[in-house]
Protein backbone atom coordinates (compact mmCIF):
# COMPACT_ATOMS: atom_id res chain seq x y z
CA UNK A 1 0.00 0.00 0.00
CA UNK A 2 1.59 3.27 -1.13
CA UNK A 3 0.93 6.40 1.13
CA UNK A 4 0.08 9.92 -0.11
CA UNK A 5 3.16 11.65 0.26
CA UNK A 6 5.49 11.39 3.20
CA UNK A 7 3.69 10.39 5.71
CA UNK A 8 1.16 7.64 6.15
CA UNK A 9 -0.99 8.54 9.16
CA UNK A 10 -2.69 5.56 11.26
CA UNK A 11 -6.58 5.31 9.95
CA UNK A 12 -7.93 6.18 13.15
CA UNK A 13 -6.28 9.22 13.44
CA UNK A 14 -6.22 10.24 9.93
CA UNK A 15 -9.02 12.46 8.81
CA UNK A 16 -8.53 12.74 4.99
CA UNK A 17 -8.62 9.27 3.15
CA UNK A 18 -7.18 8.74 -0.02
CA UNK A 19 -9.07 6.10 -2.30
CA UNK A 20 -6.94 4.76 -5.51
CA UNK A 21 -9.98 3.46 -7.43
CA UNK A 22 -8.21 1.99 -10.37
CA UNK A 23 -10.93 1.50 -12.78
CA UNK A 24 -11.16 2.21 -16.33
CA UNK A 25 -13.26 -0.44 -17.98
CA UNK A 26 -15.04 2.18 -19.63
CA UNK A 27 -12.30 4.17 -21.35
CA UNK A 28 -13.55 5.32 -25.29
CA UNK A 29 -9.82 6.34 -26.53
CA UNK A 30 -6.35 6.01 -24.94
CA UNK A 31 -5.89 3.35 -22.50
CA UNK A 32 -3.94 3.45 -18.70
CA UNK A 33 -6.12 5.65 -16.45
CA UNK A 34 -6.24 2.66 -14.06
CA UNK A 35 -2.76 3.27 -13.54
CA UNK A 36 -3.31 6.77 -12.31
CA UNK A 37 -3.72 6.47 -9.10
CA UNK A 38 -0.78 4.89 -8.50
CA UNK A 39 1.07 7.39 -10.65
CA UNK A 40 -0.40 10.18 -8.13
CA UNK A 41 0.84 8.51 -5.22
CA UNK A 42 4.43 8.11 -6.55
CA UNK A 43 4.36 11.55 -7.30
CA UNK A 44 3.53 12.70 -4.29
CA UNK A 45 6.83 11.58 -2.41
CA UNK A 46 8.46 13.93 -4.10
CA UNK A 47 6.42 17.04 -2.80
CA UNK A 48 7.23 19.63 -0.89
CA UNK A 49 5.30 19.00 2.23
CA UNK A 50 5.00 22.76 2.69
CA UNK A 51 2.98 24.62 0.11
CA UNK A 52 4.43 28.38 0.08
CA UNK A 53 1.02 29.91 -1.40
CA UNK A 54 -1.21 28.12 1.52
CA UNK A 55 0.88 28.86 4.26
CA UNK A 56 0.62 24.91 5.38
CA UNK A 57 1.60 21.43 5.34
CA UNK A 58 -1.44 20.12 4.44
CA UNK A 59 0.06 16.26 5.71
CA UNK A 60 -0.89 18.12 8.60
CA UNK A 61 -4.28 17.38 8.78
CA UNK A 62 -3.66 13.43 8.67
CA UNK A 63 -3.94 11.76 5.21
CA UNK A 64 -4.28 7.50 4.99
CA UNK A 65 -3.86 6.21 1.60
CA UNK A 66 -6.20 3.38 1.32
CA UNK A 67 -5.74 0.14 -0.89
CA UNK A 68 -7.08 0.13 -4.54
CA UNK A 69 -11.02 -0.31 -4.65
CA UNK A 70 -10.99 -4.03 -6.43
CA UNK A 71 -12.94 -4.05 -9.88
CA UNK A 72 -15.31 -6.79 -11.50
CA UNK A 73 -13.89 -7.35 -15.06
CA UNK A 74 -16.34 -7.36 -17.72
CA UNK A 75 -19.00 -5.64 -15.14
CA UNK A 76 -19.39 -1.94 -14.72
CA UNK A 77 -22.16 -2.66 -12.75
CA UNK A 78 -20.80 -4.41 -10.12
CA UNK A 79 -17.32 -2.70 -10.29
CA UNK A 80 -19.34 0.48 -9.35
CA UNK A 81 -21.17 -1.71 -6.60
CA UNK A 82 -18.32 -2.00 -5.26
CA UNK A 83 -16.57 1.72 -5.67
CA UNK A 84 -19.90 2.91 -3.97
CA UNK A 85 -19.34 0.29 -0.94
CA UNK A 86 -15.97 1.46 -0.45
CA UNK A 87 -16.40 5.10 -0.03
CA UNK A 88 -19.94 4.83 1.85
CA UNK A 89 -17.38 2.74 4.35
CA UNK A 90 -14.87 5.76 4.84
CA UNK A 91 -17.83 7.88 4.79
CA UNK A 92 -19.74 6.68 7.58
CA UNK A 93 -16.57 6.39 9.74
CA UNK A 94 -16.35 10.39 9.90
CA UNK A 95 -13.67 10.23 6.75
CA UNK A 96 -13.45 13.18 4.22
CA UNK A 97 -12.62 10.75 0.80
CA UNK A 98 -10.31 11.82 -1.76
CA UNK A 99 -10.60 9.45 -4.58
CA UNK A 100 -8.35 8.90 -7.47
CA UNK A 101 -9.25 7.76 -10.79
CA UNK A 102 -9.78 5.39 -12.86
CA UNK A 103 -11.81 6.66 -15.39
CA UNK A 104 -14.61 9.23 -14.92
CA UNK A 105 -17.84 6.88 -14.48
CA UNK A 106 -16.66 6.32 -11.31
CA UNK A 107 -18.47 9.52 -9.99
CA UNK A 108 -21.56 8.12 -10.19
CA UNK A 109 -20.92 5.62 -7.48
CA UNK A 110 -18.85 7.84 -5.64
CA UNK A 111 -21.79 10.79 -5.54
CA UNK A 112 -24.11 8.45 -4.75
CA UNK A 113 -22.66 6.99 -1.50
CA UNK A 114 -21.40 10.73 -0.58
CA UNK A 115 -25.37 11.72 -0.44
CA UNK A 116 -26.38 8.36 0.80
CA UNK A 117 -23.70 9.26 3.68
CA UNK A 118 -23.72 13.11 3.90
CA UNK A 119 -26.86 14.08 2.18
CA UNK A 120 -27.32 16.40 -0.79
CA UNK A 121 -25.22 18.92 -1.99
CA UNK A 122 -24.36 20.76 -5.78
CA UNK A 123 -21.95 18.32 -8.22
CA UNK A 124 -19.03 21.31 -9.52
CA UNK A 125 -17.41 19.44 -13.01
CA UNK A 126 -14.26 20.52 -13.62
CA UNK A 127 -13.43 18.69 -17.08
CA UNK A 128 -12.98 18.83 -20.72
CA UNK A 129 -15.89 17.43 -21.76
CA UNK A 130 -20.03 17.31 -20.95
CA UNK A 131 -20.49 13.42 -19.92
CA UNK A 132 -23.91 14.07 -20.30
CA UNK A 133 -24.35 10.82 -22.82
CA UNK A 134 -27.31 8.87 -22.28
CA UNK A 135 -24.75 5.65 -22.84
CA UNK A 136 -21.70 5.43 -25.31
CA UNK A 137 -20.61 2.48 -26.89
CA UNK A 138 -23.91 0.76 -25.38
CA UNK A 139 -22.70 1.41 -21.91
CA UNK A 140 -24.70 3.83 -19.22
CA UNK A 141 -21.84 3.08 -16.91
CA UNK A 142 -19.65 4.65 -19.52
CA UNK A 143 -17.16 7.72 -18.66
CA UNK A 144 -18.81 9.49 -21.22
CA UNK A 145 -22.32 8.87 -19.35
CA UNK A 146 -22.00 9.63 -15.69
CA UNK A 147 -23.43 13.44 -15.66
CA UNK A 148 -26.60 12.00 -17.65
CA UNK A 149 -27.44 9.43 -14.67
CA UNK A 150 -26.75 11.91 -11.78
CA UNK A 151 -28.87 14.36 -13.33
CA UNK A 152 -31.91 11.84 -13.68
CA UNK A 153 -31.12 11.35 -9.76
CA UNK A 154 -31.57 14.92 -9.01
CA UNK A 155 -28.04 16.13 -8.65
CA UNK A 156 -27.73 19.70 -9.10
CA UNK A 157 -24.57 19.88 -11.90
CA UNK A 158 -22.32 22.97 -12.32
CA UNK A 159 -19.91 22.25 -15.57
CA UNK A 160 -16.46 24.21 -15.62
CA UNK A 161 -14.09 24.23 -18.67
CA UNK A 162 -15.85 22.07 -21.34
CA UNK A 163 -15.23 22.22 -24.83
CA UNK A 164 -16.31 19.26 -25.97
CA UNK A 165 -20.66 18.57 -25.93
CA UNK A 166 -22.83 17.49 -29.05
CA UNK A 167 -26.30 19.40 -29.51
CA UNK A 168 -27.84 17.05 -27.48
CA UNK A 169 -26.05 17.18 -24.05
CA UNK A 170 -26.75 20.88 -24.63
CA UNK A 171 -30.20 20.66 -24.88
CA UNK A 172 -29.96 18.22 -22.07
CA UNK A 173 -28.38 20.58 -20.16
CA UNK A 174 -30.58 23.50 -20.60
CA UNK A 175 -33.58 21.67 -19.73
CA UNK A 176 -32.52 20.42 -16.41
CA UNK A 177 -30.74 23.63 -15.15
CA UNK A 178 -27.06 23.06 -15.70
CA UNK A 179 -24.88 25.64 -15.02
CA UNK A 180 -22.20 25.56 -18.25
CA UNK A 181 -19.08 27.90 -17.90
CA UNK A 182 -17.30 26.41 -21.07
CA UNK A 183 -13.65 26.83 -21.68
CA UNK A 184 -14.23 29.32 -24.21
CA UNK A 185 -16.08 31.73 -22.87
CA UNK A 186 -13.33 31.43 -19.66
CA UNK A 187 -10.14 32.43 -22.03
CA UNK A 188 -12.54 35.18 -24.11
CA UNK A 189 -13.32 37.02 -20.60
CA UNK A 190 -11.48 35.68 -17.18
CA UNK A 191 -12.53 33.18 -14.64
CA UNK A 192 -16.53 33.90 -14.10
CA UNK A 193 -15.74 33.28 -9.98
CA UNK A 194 -18.59 34.89 -8.99
CA UNK A 195 -21.17 33.47 -11.00
CA UNK A 196 -19.75 29.96 -10.27
CA UNK A 197 -20.38 30.54 -6.98
CA UNK A 198 -23.58 32.13 -6.91
CA UNK A 199 -24.46 28.81 -9.38
CA UNK A 200 -23.51 25.95 -6.60
CA UNK A 201 -25.34 25.50 -3.57
CA UNK A 202 -23.82 25.46 -0.17
CA UNK A 203 -22.55 21.99 -0.23
CA UNK A 204 -20.34 20.55 -3.02
CA UNK A 205 -18.70 17.84 -4.27
CA UNK A 206 -16.01 18.36 -6.81
CA UNK A 207 -15.08 16.14 -9.47
CA UNK A 208 -12.32 17.44 -11.57
CA UNK A 209 -11.21 15.44 -14.78
CA UNK A 210 -7.46 16.15 -15.38
CA UNK A 211 -8.36 16.94 -19.35
CA UNK A 212 -9.79 19.80 -17.89
CA UNK A 213 -6.07 21.23 -18.01
CA UNK A 214 -5.03 22.19 -21.07
CA UNK A 215 -2.55 19.08 -23.26
CA UNK A 216 0.48 21.59 -22.78
CA UNK A 217 0.10 21.34 -19.52
CA UNK A 218 -1.62 18.23 -18.88
CA UNK A 219 -0.76 15.85 -21.99
CA UNK A 220 -1.35 12.42 -19.87
CA UNK A 221 -4.80 12.08 -20.21
CA UNK A 222 -7.16 9.38 -21.47
CA UNK A 223 -8.86 12.04 -23.70
CA UNK A 224 -6.61 14.71 -24.62
CA UNK A 225 -8.57 18.29 -26.01
CA UNK A 226 -6.64 21.54 -26.73
CA UNK A 227 -7.98 24.69 -25.84
CA UNK A 228 -7.84 24.05 -21.66
CA UNK A 229 -7.32 25.78 -18.70
CA UNK A 230 -4.79 26.58 -17.10
CA UNK A 231 -2.92 24.90 -13.86
CA UNK A 232 -3.35 28.39 -12.06
CA UNK A 233 -6.77 29.04 -13.35
CA UNK A 234 -8.13 25.75 -11.83
CA UNK A 235 -6.06 26.33 -8.45
CA UNK A 236 -8.43 29.71 -8.46
CA UNK A 237 -11.19 27.73 -8.59
CA UNK A 238 -10.50 25.65 -6.16
CA UNK A 239 -9.84 28.17 -4.00
CA UNK A 240 -12.61 30.22 -4.10
CA UNK A 241 -14.86 27.38 -3.93
CA UNK A 242 -13.46 26.06 -0.87
CA UNK A 243 -13.32 29.61 0.71
CA UNK A 244 -17.21 30.05 0.06
CA UNK A 245 -18.71 26.83 0.08
CA UNK A 246 -18.84 23.50 2.31
CA UNK A 247 -16.39 20.96 0.21
CA UNK A 248 -18.19 17.19 0.91
CA UNK A 249 -15.58 15.09 -0.82
CA UNK A 250 -13.64 14.99 -4.56
CA UNK A 251 -12.32 13.00 -7.18
CA UNK A 252 -9.18 13.23 -9.47
CA UNK A 253 -9.64 11.58 -13.01
CA UNK A 254 -8.39 10.26 -16.11
CA UNK A 255 -4.64 10.53 -15.54
CA UNK A 256 -3.43 8.11 -18.03
CA UNK A 257 0.59 8.22 -17.52
CA UNK A 258 2.60 7.97 -20.67
CA UNK A 259 6.08 8.81 -19.22
CA UNK A 260 5.82 12.12 -18.69
CA UNK A 261 6.78 12.38 -14.91
CA UNK A 262 5.71 15.94 -14.91
CA UNK A 263 1.89 15.30 -15.35
CA UNK A 264 2.25 12.99 -12.62
CA UNK A 265 3.85 15.69 -10.72
CA UNK A 266 1.14 17.94 -11.72
CA UNK A 267 -1.77 15.66 -10.81
CA UNK A 268 -0.46 14.77 -7.31
CA UNK A 269 0.59 18.78 -6.62
CA UNK A 270 -3.17 19.54 -7.68
CA UNK A 271 -4.58 16.93 -5.50
CA UNK A 272 -2.46 17.68 -2.55
CA UNK A 273 -3.14 21.54 -2.65
CA UNK A 274 -7.05 20.63 -2.56
CA UNK A 275 -6.19 18.64 0.76
CA UNK A 276 -4.75 21.73 2.34
CA UNK A 277 -7.71 24.11 0.79
CA UNK A 278 -9.66 21.58 2.77
CA UNK A 279 -8.01 21.59 5.96
CA UNK A 280 -8.06 25.39 5.90
CA UNK A 281 -11.44 25.21 5.12
CA UNK A 282 -12.43 22.77 7.69
CA UNK A 283 -10.40 24.32 10.84
CA UNK A 284 -7.87 21.51 10.62
CA UNK A 285 -4.85 23.49 9.89
CA UNK A 286 -3.82 27.13 10.61
CA UNK A 287 -1.49 29.28 8.93
CA UNK A 288 1.31 30.34 10.47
Amino acid sequence: MLPFGEVQTPYEEARVVVLPVPYDLSLSFLPGARRGPEAILLASRELEPFLLELGVAPEEVGIHALGPVPFVAGSGEASHRLIYEEALKHLRAGKFVVSLGGDHSIVHPLALAHREALGGFSLLQIDAHADLYPEWQGSAYSHASPFHRLLQEGFPLVQVGIRAMDRDALVLAREKGVALFPAHRIHREGLPVEEILEALGARVYISLDFDALDPSVMPSVGTPLPGGLSYRQVVDLLEAVFQAKEVVGMDFVELSPSGQFHAEMTAAQLVYHAIGLKGLQAGWLRVG
